[in-house]
């Protein structure tokens, strides 16, 4: 695994969770129709087809937390690389925060490149 990988499966995840909103949203606008023309189905069809999809992209993105969360559960606190990957995905903290943890030997520009670059 890269963080380029992790990144990807964020952005994933993260465009999912955005589809469960925009479906839920969708599914429940159920307000009547007031022009003239008639409706387009029943109410409870676009329910029960929203629910399903919905059902499934939380399946998905449920997936996508275990595969990334086991990735990250196999990074290793004596490497630096994988110490610093840890504190910036898992603890969230920013590559200047990082450097500074480190000793500051290291610029955050560094850092990030050397973690970038690193497979686990």
């Amino acid at each position: 695994m890269t963080a380029k990988e992790i990144k990807r499966i964020n952005k994933e995840i993260s465009r999912l969770k955005a589809k469960v909103i925009r479906l839920e949203s969708e599914a429940t606008n159920t307000a009547p129709k007031l022009s003239d023309s008639p409706g387009g189905g029943s109410v409870s069809d676009k329910i029960g087809n929203a629910v399903t999809q919905i059902t499934d992209i939380q399946r998905e993105i449920q997936n996508l937390e275990i595969l990334r969360n086991s990735a990250l559960n196999r990074l290793s606190r004596d490497i630096f690389e994988e110490n610093c990957l840890f504190m910036h995905f898992c603890l969230k903290y920013s590559w200047a925060k990082i450097a500074v943890i480190t000793g500051g030997i290291n610029s955050p520009d560094n850092i990030r490149i050397r973690c970038s670059n690193y497979k686990w």
